[in-house]
């Protein structure tokens, strides 16, 4: 363990001793301050973020709403060691979590995989407007999710039919229509829902159109216009007491005129301007049976396509990417005395296929990946506070090119967990945990051949397969200290939350490109191929508080993370800037009126030292003030006005790693109807 970690370690240790020889009171039984649960999913089980003996930030619908998002990501941006990469287009917007990204952190829709990942194309295809909640699993995770959890867990809950009713109603629904001045965006939804005596049903679509993107100093982004819209349409069958079962159709369609590479300038050799219709179809098939209050099983089958239909704007050349996602998880929950059981099995099939027109071109695989795991988790009371959790999971893969003779690949990996509690005090609760993780390699990086890019008739670097690719794998060790206390200064509360960890990543993957030679003679136009990078080290620590008290709210969080090359000690890239956040909140006239304040502050990131940056690139630090509003007004209790105005001073600022600049000053306005 590196010597920040340690100390970090021991500090938090320290307060958990702390905390064990304190003398201060537990709150009063059915106190007002009393710190209300945040009940989380992604363990897969429904139980408290204390219970779940992991890092997790939670965005509720309320939050969801007072941001006003223009993407998915823009959903986490203000967690400790969460960021949102790949510049300002929504659509080409992804989550890093503690220096990790794409394939690498697993993203979940109402706990179905959604793995879409292909060269530069969107990958989070979800819109803000249909999400009640989010739930983000800081660290590797593999012991319950498998293959791509290896940075962590990206979850989002979709609304269901009783979250647009009141108890006793059979109708309900919404209207609502947003403004966003920067991008002359407009948008509107609607969704109709109704209950009979054991059926509720929602359907609901959304609409969004926007002009280019204009970051700070009123210069636009060119080509990052886009519009939007989809639908849903969920059926929820109460069976009988203990059983229910959910139906779920999901559509989203996204058409722009972006660079190929949305995250990156236009260029007229490799980063050519395309025309992308892209459309994202699912269906879930969610059957819970509770069998008595510690005992459920659940179903869950999904089928997850993404098709994407590009055209070149200079010459019409057309490509076209679809993958089909066929999973089945099965869990079984169950308590044995002091112990909590989790039973399950896994497995999915991802059919990959592309088609690349034109002259030296990609050659990607058409391809059938299969994947099946099973895993057990235990969760045992030792004593009154001492809590051990333990956890495995096996995973077999095959990966097959059906178009390329002998291509396959087939591998297997085993993903342990381990945790221990100590319930120091009524108020410190202090965890030490051990997980391990994977990702397969994907069909693209293992098959890939063709043509990359060319410079010039007959000199083109192309692209090499590697079907002897090795799992990523890690082993992540990590230290959380929960602390709450309520009445401190009177009717308020306090929680704090403080982790260290060390993640050792072995057999990276990543995309080589040689340079090209043209002296001495025969020139060389270079190659591009995936291949394994031997470890990584990254370490880091967080620190959350939330300070409630009356009608005020006031959070703060902080991130570091810094990842190295053990074997060459380079800084490794995507790691985030060391970031600071706030948000300091009000509720007015008896709640009628809530306005807020977020800031983020980014120090400068100068971890840059590697070979690439021959040109030593450093980012600069930045703060970036949002603020926000929301009126319910009580003459009118069916309408909601949210206004948000952010990047407030107009800040021209790019976030660590990004090639573009970020959005300038936004004012987003959106008023809702619920009848």
């Amino acid at each position: 363990m590196h010597r920040s970690t340690q100390l970090l370690a021991l500090t938090a240790l320290a307060m958990g001793i702390s905390a064990a020889q304190a003398e201060t009171q537990p709150p009063a039984d059915g106190a007002d301050s009393a710190l209300a649960p945040v009940i989380v999913t992604t363990t897969r089980q429904a139980e408290t973020v204390k219970k779940s003996h992991r890092t997790i930030t939670v965005v509720d619908q309320e939050s969801i709403r007072t941001r006003q998002a223009q993407s998915t990501p823009e959903l986490l941006k203000d967690a400790p060691n969460i960021s949102v990469t790949g510049g300002p287009r929504a659509e080409s917007q992804e989550v890093n979590i503690r220096g990790l990204q794409g394939q690498r952190v697993l993203q979940l829709v109402d706990g179905a995989r959604q793995v879409f990942e292909s060269g530069h194309r969107p990958t989070y295809l979800l819109d803000p407007e249909l999400v009640k909640s989010v739930e983000a699993v800081r660290g590797p995770a593999s012991a319950l999710w498998g293959s791509g959890a290896l940075g962590g867990v990206v979850a989002y809950s979709i609304v269901d039919p009783q979250d647009l009713m009141q108890p006793g109603d059979t109708m309900g629904g919404f209207v609502k229509g947003g403004y966003n001045d920067n991008t002359l965006g407009k948008n509107g939804s609607a969704a109709v829902t109704g209950r009979t005596d054991n059926l509720d049903w929602l359907v609901s679509g959304y609409y969004e159109d926007h002009d280019d993107v204009e970051v700070a100093g009123d210069r636009d982004l060119e080509n990052s216009a886009a519009r939007n819209d989809g639908s849903l349409a969920k059926l929820v069958w109460q069976i009988d007491d203990r059983q229910r079962l959910a139906i779920t159709g999901r559509e989203a369609n996204s058409v722009t005129g972006v660079p190929a590479n949305g995250t990156a300038p236009v260029n007229s050799t490799s980063n050519f301007l395309i025309d992308r219709d892209q459309q994202n179809r699912n269906v879930t098939l969610d059957y819970t049976f509770d069998h008595s209050s510690d005992s459920n099983t659940q179903a869950l089958a999904y089928w997850n396509s993404v098709e994407a239909d590009e055209a070149r704007q200079s010459d019409k050349r057309g490509d076209f990417t679809e993958l089909d996602v066929y999973g089945l998880n099965l869990s079984h929950a169950f308590s044995i005395s002091r112990t909590r059981i989790l039973l399950g099995a896994d497995g999915y099939q991802e059919q990959f296929s592309a088609l690349r027109s034109g002259d030296n071109r990609p050659a990607p695989p058409k391809a059938t990946s299969d994947v099946w795991g099973v895993f057990a988790t235990t969760d045992t009371a030792l004593t009154d506070t001492l809590n051990l959790e333990l956890g495995a999971r096996f995973d077999e893969f095959r990966t097959e090119a059906d178009n390329l003779v002998a291509q396959s690949r087939r591998d297997d990996a085993v993903s342990p967990s381990a945790a221990l509690s100590w319930q120091a005090s009524h108020w410190a609760l202090l965890t030490v945990r051990h997980d391990r993780a994977f990702r397969a390699p994907s069909a693209e990086e293992l098959y890939t051949s063709g043509a990359h890019f060319c410079l010039g008739p007959g000199f083109c670097n192309t692209f090499q397969p590697n079907p002897n690719l090795d799992p990523e794998r890690a082993a992540n060790n990590e230290l959380i200290a929960h602390m709450e206390w309520a009445n401190l200064l009177g009717a308020d509360e306090l929680t704090v939350t403080a982790s260290a960890f060390q993640n050792d990543v072995d057999d990276f993957i990543e995309q080589i490109v040689t340079a090209p030679v043209f002296f001495p003679p025969p020139a060389d136009p270079g190659i591009t191929y995936w291949t394994n990078v031997e470890e990584a080290t990254l370490e880091g620590f967080e620190l959350e508080a939330v300070y409630r008290t009356g009608n005020t709210r006031l959070a703060f969080g902080y991130g570091q993370t810094r990842g190295e090359d053990d074997r060459t000690g380079d800084d490794l890239t995507n790691i985030p800037a060391d970031t600071f956040s706030a948000d300091l909140s009000h509720a007015f006239f008896n709640r009628q009126l809530l306005a807020g304040v977020r800031a983020i502050h980014a120090q400068r990131q100068d971890n840059t030292r590697y070979p690439e940056n021959t040109g030593g690139t450093v980012y600069s630090g930045y703060t970036v003030t949002d603020l926000y509003a929301s009126w319910m007004p009580r003459q009118a209790p069916a309408v909601r006005v949210d206004v948000a105005i952010n990047n407030v001073n107009d800040r021209d600022y790019r976030r660590a790693w990004d090639e573009l600049d970020a959005a300038g000053r936004a004012v987003v306005s959106s008023i809702r109807y619920q009848f």
